[in-house]
């Protein structure tokens, strides 16, 4: 089975996710309304995820994560923190911007660069005097980039 899924059903698995968290259960009508589209399109959509196993999905019948859709909302929520805390940490972008930025890019960035990304916030945070550098960042960047 392939577990590659778009970044169209990654967003309604997170959707489902949100829904789920929120209200136990998900069905079609709200997460149409909540996606902001027509019922059809989340049909397709659920049978899709369905397929690939990421959800239980019956005709008429509430919808749920299954493990492999927790584990997929696992991955892209930890994908999402690595990037905002590398944008607005190390890059000294602002952190609403942040969260769009990651939002977006948790979708198409690659395991091996989030992994290498959050080795480089480790490293920063145990090594005090790389603090220092930060700071001299945040300086240039105020200087060139308004």
């Amino acid at each position: 089975m392939n577990k590659k899924i778009s970044m169209a059903l990654e967003s309604y698995l997170e959707k489902i996710a949100e829904l789920q968290t929120e209200f136990g259960v998900v069905n079609s009508s709200v997460l149409a309304e909540r996606m902001g589209c027509k019922r059809s399109s989340v049909t397709s959509a659920l049978r899709r995820l369905a397929e690939k196993g990421l959800i239980n999905y019956q005709a008429y019948k509430p919808v749920t994560l299954t493990k492999e859709g927790l584990d997929t909302i696992e991955r892209l929520d930890t994908f999402h923190n690595v990037l905002a805390q590398f944008f607005t940490e190390v890059l000294n972008i602002q952190e609403d911007f942040s969260q769009q930025e990651a939002c977006r890019l948790e979708h198409r960035i690659s395991k091996a660069v989030v992994e290498r990304i959050a080795l480089y916030l480790e490293f920063k945070r145990k090594n005090e005097n790389f603090d220092s550098e930060k700071n001299e960042f945040k300086k240039f960047i105020k200087k060139n980039f308004k």
